[in-house]
């Protein structure tokens, strides 16, 4: 038995190892050669040449030159994950006289994804029960996803956010198998992780806890549990304010001296760049629900139905042919509504949200689907309740696409013991997996080979 559920492990890890590794080569291969060049300065290299969608080049320049580009208040300790990998970086610029950059991130991606595939896998098979086919079947799904596969390979958080989700899930529905709550530390080690990572994911992971640990136990109970997280929320809130008079304050330094370079060398040009800067984050923050930093990127004016169809459950799930992985936060760079210029896109669209709907109700009475809920309802409230990241939402899928896979996995045990439904069940998410595999590799491999 044991034997057996070596070989597989190592047929999925295998599998996922491989399916990374291919999509991080095809970002490396098509990569402009001034992402090597050392003549070439990183924000210049990068900042101006990588546009993909709305995702941050950020992680590129922070391994190419330490630099604590991201938002402190959203990704508090962010940029500190990745000093490691500028350190390679550093090692590997002095041996190859190049920038490795793309190279190291690649290789830590491609691992980090496998990571989150086994997570995703062995939550079907071991908590969820599935079949080792229908397992892995279900996790191919979930990585043909658009925005999920982007997030594998593209230099932004989102699978590092996805990973301590899915590894937190785990824990949480391992316990629950169990009749145990959670190992509060490790709980607590993947908060403290995932809210350096993205703020937001704060909530999330707590959410996930309190749903595993309540099961009849009185309110006070979970709530002095609860209070645990307050340890490491006050660590972060002191490192937030230690890089604050640090870290920022070094950076802000080193930008005034940028600036005062720029001003040096055309004073008139950089007063037109600094002018439409300061129109852009205008007409942003003019749309703001609460004027706050922590919402400076919910937007009421995007209206809602066209970005549920077209972009939640759209483009996060399926390319747009029409203004392929363009910047909707950038002058020209894509309409924030695009409509797809065939039929069949709404149908496999319509049959994503079928299966979501229906494996909801098949698992309705299972605690493991309620503690997946919990974080995909927060995810929903914030981008349709708040109008947080409308303009490009989709990049958010993999957060809470997760869901999914499990609850289609729950309704696949719901109809397991009627074979013909069953049977064309498997069918379905077979031709749907296969479909977004081919049209979304495709594009993508359009996008970054044939444009």
């Amino acid at each position: 038995m044991k034997k057996k559920k070596i070989i597989e492990y190592l047929i999925v890890i295998t599998a996922g190892l491989l399916f990374f590794a291919l999509l991080n080569i095809m970002m490396v291969v098509a990569a402009p050669p001034q992402w090597t060049d050392t003549h070439f300065g990183a924000w210049t290299a990068f900042h101006r040449g990588f546009r993909f969608s709305g995702f941050d080049q950020f992680t590129y320049i922070i391994i190419s030159m330490w630099r604590p580009l991201y938002t402190h208040l959203r990704h508090p300790l962010l940029a500190y994950m990745i000093w490691p990998l500028t350190e390679i970086n550093e090692y590997l610029k002095d041996t190859y006289k190049i920038n490795c950059a793309i190279y190291v991130l690649a290789a830590a991606w491609t691992m980090i994804s496998t990571l989150s595939w086994v997570l995703m896998y062995k939550i079907l098979r071991r908590i969820v029960e599935m079949t080792f086919m229908e397992s892995l079947l279900l996790t191919l799904m979930l990585y043909s996803f658009a925005y999920v596969m982007l997030a594998t390979f593209v230099p932004d958080h989102m699978i590092l956010s996805m990973t301590v989700t899915l590894a937190t899930l785990y824990l949480a529905g391992k316990a629950w198998k169990q009749n145990k709550s959670p190992n509060i530390l490790w709980m607590l080690l993947l908060y403290f992780i995932g809210t350096g990572i993205s703020t937001t994911n704060a909530a999330k992971l707590w959410l996930i806890d309190t749903a595993a640990v309540w099961r009849g136990r009185c309110l006070w109970t979970v709530l002095k549990r609860g209070l645990l997280y307050v340890i490491p929320t006050l660590l972060i809130a002191w490192l937030y304010f230690y890089e604050e008079r640090t870290a920022v304050v070094e950076e802000n330094k080193y930008q005034a001296r940028i600036a005062a370079k720029a001003i040096a060398k055309d004073s008139v040009e950089y007063q037109k760049k600094k002018e439409k800067g300061e129109q852009r984050v205008a007409a942003r923050t003019g749309k703001q629900l609460v004027d706050n930093p922590l919402f400076e990127w919910t937007d009421y004016t995007i209206p809602m139905v066209p970005s549920l169809v077209e972009n939640i459950f759209g483009e996060g799930f399926q390319l747009h042919r029409d203004h392929l992985l363009g910047d909707a936060n950038i002058a020209g760079g894509r309409p924030i509504i695009v409509k797809y210029d065939a039929w069949y896109n709404y149908l496999f669209e319509a049959m994503i949200l079928l299966l979501l709907i229906a494996g909801i109700a098949a698992g309705w009475r299972e605690r493991f689907m309620w503690i997946c809920l919990m974080p995909f309802l927060f995810d929903m409230v914030i981008h349709i309740g708040l109008r947080f990241a409308l303009t490009d939402v989709y990049i958010m899928t993999a957060h809470w696409a997760y869901v999914i896979p499990v609850a289609t996995a729950y309704l696949m045990r719901k109809v397991r013991q009627r074979r013909t439904v069953h049977k064309a069940l498997l069918l379905t998410v077979s031709i749907l997996t296969i479909y977004l595999l081919s049209w979304n590799l495709s594009l993508l491999y359009s996008h970054l080979f044939l444009t």
